[in-house]
């Protein structure tokens, strides 16, 4: 992550265009801004029987490469609309009765994400007891989409080799105040006295 505010050199008393109107005009910008880059999250793939008799759902056994291509292995194929995270659905199966299962928990990460959030503000002096901001804010300001894990149901038990929605990716998340995370723009003005 990576947190920056820059005050324009410009206008009275700055480096460049710092006389006449056009100085008065550009006096008091600055930039400012976030910008965040991260991997995935962590998720484990789940089976869909209790091979080794404990009462829960095996971890999936790998067999396969998830990434490479993909083979007719009897799978219902994922279901509705989505993203197929891994392209070979056929890696996976549950394991042999009795044996531990060759993944581990938390092994696979979601697809990571990098945002970039801007503000440009202006401020301004009204008179000597009162200034003006004017602020520009743009959150996720290049409009990338930020994917959640892949084939997560809305029971939580996990990603169930075999059911419609294995490892598809189905949703972004959203933001704290519940909306997407796309583009957002707002502009605001504060007054200081």
């Amino acid at each position: 992550m990576i947190n920056y505010i820059w005050e324009l050199p410009l206008g009275r008393g700055k480096g460049y265009l710092s006389n006449g109107v056009v100085g008065k005009i550009m006096e008091g910008f600055e930039l400012g801004g976030i910008f965040t880059a991260q991997t995935g999250h962590p998720f484990q793939v789940r089976g869909t029987l209790d091979t080794q008799r404990t009462g829960i759902t095996a971890w999936g056994y790998q067999v396969g490469d998830p990434f490479g291509s993909g083979t007719a292995c009897g799978l219902t194929p994922a279901t509705g609309s989505g993203y197929a995270y891994f392209s070979n659905e056929c890696a996976f199966t549950n394991p042999p009765y009795g044996l531990a299962s060759n993944n581990d928990r938390n092994r696979w990460y979601g697809p990571g994400f990098w945002d970039w959030d801007v503000t440009l503000a202006k401020w301004m002096s009204l008179n000597e007891r009162v200034k003006a901001e004017l602020r520009f804010e743009g959150y996720n300001i290049l409009n990338r989409s930020h994917f959640l894990n892949p084939g997560t149901d809305s029971a939580g038990i996990g990603n169930l080799i075999g059911q419609g929605q294995f490892g598809v990716i189905t949703a972004t998340s959203t933001q704290p105040d519940g909306t997407t995370s796309a583009r957002q723009i707002q502009v605001a003005l504060k007054i200081v006295f």
